[in-house]
């Protein structure tokens, strides 16, 4: 994992002094306190040694009465021995949990005061009351707010026809009592980012947010998660943030992707730590999401590029676990495996998300514009939100930042918008194979924007072919694969252009692979004999066991031969002439191929041209005058001898 990157920023604690009660120590109290919650809270406070005015949550339950517990949501700290008052007290309210808390009990009678360093906050938290303090009116007079809505830029108002990019936006909330306003406001910030910024489509952003769409309080400040998020008056919460609905959502992704979308995964809301590298974000109900489990499931969906952004406690421990090959992903977490997050100070928003949100966002939530595009090239990568999120960060957490393959992440951004490739043509090539030999097909698509296209070929057995390419808008494409069953398939093609917008699918080329034997041993026949010159008329007929077409190749056994004639129908005759002009014997010679090219032996006849008997007329009437110089002298004039 690499912390990354320039600037390493002191960051410091808000939460002032040092504490030094330890666990379950006693102290005995120097005058007794009165019964009213603000008093029991003072009394306690002195004598831990807190002042009233610093930056703490404090709350009290009671009174409380023999044999029952102060209990947190992780353990049993105390069975209460005597009538009194329990007070908890949020040393980090900025932070998210899980971060020291303590629990103080008080004897209503022997004035003994108890006290117990905790993590986590109280199981029965709706019963106790919090006490009035500035600070307290101001944390829960907090309100749910929208992000400012960011213009619209030239390069991301396009529409697309299928949009691949998908979000899952998760706050799990633990309970009513510490899901707190920034998390809803987390969440508000990035859908809109998403849906303003970069024109994802509503339909396309899962979010999971607390008790979901219950109608009931859900908040710590006593109200209920508005279900939507970007105010235009639809619900953008679908579910309730329970690990049952976590694994319903990413299984369905998985079932569901084929390998070409891009996935986002938001979370926000607490975590807490197993021991090392093992973390949990926490969920609804008290329901944990281990970082290995997630991992598992994000590991299942076969995205083509995959982004995850972390801001709870100890998130830093997830990075490990899904920043793995065979990626390409990216992922950014708040803290460390072992560090608290923490909210902004004036609480409406968490530190880390809220500076990564408005890097890629290009403006914060308050509508401030922001510049984390670096090379200036119009797009900011995942890293350079990192880099910019970490430099503004002030609080005490150390933003974490891993991607595989390394450095994948000065190229990927959250995908801007981009009109897609048309439909690719069918794919071109043979419709008929055998099994283990391998085949070439093409296709070509156009790019409305001229920019340079991708094609991936599905070969319809379970496969597909990598992403192919560049190409030129409109030219040919090609891709070559093998089959290893026997069987018919459907080949079909998708395209994308260099932002990742996908086409729709091609038509289909239908291919039957076989397992291909060749055309029998042609027969040859005609005559036997001939003479020099004369045209000879032959016939040749063959079958081929798969009732492909058949051509043939003839050698006529005097250095001349046929071109492959053809194609003809299986068992069907065929019939071929030749001239020999030379006398002598000739071997002629005929072999068949099927339309896969698997070749016969050769097929025989033997044709022999024999010597031709010519009377040589003028050399036997000149003998015969110069036997018999006085015989037929007319014949002799007219023949001129």
């Amino acid at each position: 994992m690499k912390n990354t990157r320039k600037t390493i920023i002191i960051k410091t604690c808000l939460v002032a002094g040092v504490l030094l009660a330890a666990t379950c120590s006693t102290l005995i109290a120097a005058t007794k306190p009165k019964k009213t919650h603000e008093e029991i809270a003072s009394y306690i406070l002195n004598h831990l040694s807190l002042k009233e005015g610093e930056l703490l949550l404090y709350y009290i339950w009671g009174p409380v009465y023999e044999g029952e517990q102060i209990r947190t949501t992780r353990e049993i700290l105390f069975d209460v021995p005597c009538p009194g008052y329990v007070m908890y007290i949020d040393l980090y309210p900025l932070a998210n949990l899980f971060h020291p808390v303590k629990f103080v009990f008080l004897a209503e009678h022997s004035y003994e005061v108890f006290v117990f360093d905790a993590e986590s906050p109280p199981l029965n938290f709706n019963e106790y009351q919090c006490v009035d303090t500035v600070f307290s009116q101001f944390f829960y007079s907090l309100e749910n707010r929208r992000a400012t809505l960011p213009e619209k830029t030239e390069s991301v108002m396009k529409t697309t026809g299928r949009d691949s990019r998908w979000a899952v936006l998760m706050n799990g909330g633990y309970d009513q009592s510490n899901n707190h306003v920034r998390y809803w406001n987390d969440l508000s910030n990035i859908y809109i980012a998403l849906t303003t910024a970069y024109e994802f489509a509503d339909e396309n952003i899962i979010v999971l947010c607390s008790d979901g769409l219950n109608p009931a309080v859900d908040q710590s400040n006593g109200q209920n998660s508005d279900p939507d998020l970007d105010g235009d008056g639809d619900n953008d919460i679908m579910y309730s943030c329970t690990l049952a609905n976590v694994d319903m959502v990413f299984a369905g992704l998985a079932q569901n992707f084929t390998g070409n979308e891009k996935l986002f995964v938001f979370t926000t809301d607490h975590g807490s730590s197993l021991g090392g590298w093992n973390t949990v974000q926490n969920l609804w109900n008290h329901e944990t999401l281990t970082d290995a489990h997630f991992a598992s499931l994000l590991g299942a969906v076969p995205a083509f590029e995959k982004i995850c952004t972390f801001e709870p406690c100890f998130s830093g421990g997830f990075l490990d676990d899904v920043v793995v090959p065979p990626g390409p992903i990216v992922a950014s977490s708040a803290c460390r495996y072992d560090e608290y997050s923490w909210a902004m100070n004036n609480l409406m928003y968490d530190e880390y998300v809220f500076h990564w949100t408005a890097a890629v966002k290009g403006q914060d939530a308050y509508g401030n514009p922001v510049d984390a595009d670096i090379n200036q090239d119009g797009f900011v990568t995942m890293d350079e939100a990192y880099i910019y999120a970490e430099a503004h960060d002030v609080q005490s957490e150390n933003p974490q930042y891993g991607d595989y393959p390394e450095d994948i992440g000065s190229i990927i951004s959250l995908w801007v918008t981009s009109d897609p490739p048309a439909k690719p043509s069918p794919p071109s090539g043979p419709a008929l194979g055998i099994w283990y030999e391998q085949y070439t097909f093409t296709s070509s698509t156009t790019e409305p924007d001229n920019e340079e296209i991708y094609y991936q070929f599905d070969w319809g057995d379970g496969n597909t072919s990598d992403w192919l390419g560049p190409y030129s808008s409109g030219q040919i494409a090609s891709g070559s694969y093998y089959w290893t069953e026997l069987g018919t398939y459907n080949i079909t093609v998708i395209a994308k252009d260099i932002w990742g917008a996908t086409s729709s699918r091609s038509d289909s080329l239908v291919i039957t692979i076989i397992d291909n034997t060749p055309p029998e041993v042609p027969q040859i026949t005609g005559p036997a004999e001939g003479k020099p010159g004369k045209p000879y008329l032959f016939n040749i007929v063959t079958s081929d066991a798969q009732d492909q077409e058949i051509y043939y190749f003839i050698d006529w056994g005097d250095t001349t031969t046929s071109d492959w004639l053809g194609p003809y129908v299986s068992d069907t005759e065929i019939h071929v002439t030749h001239t020999w002009t030379e006398k002598g014997t000739y071997t002629v010679k005929v072999k068949a191929k099927d339309s896969l090219d698997s070749e016969s032996d050769w097929g025989t006849l033997i044709i022999v041209m024999p010597m031709e008997y010519r009377f040589p007329v003028s050399t036997f009437l000149q003998h015969l005058f110069e036997k018999f110089p006085r015989l037929f002298p007319l014949i002799r004039g007219v023949l001129g001898y």
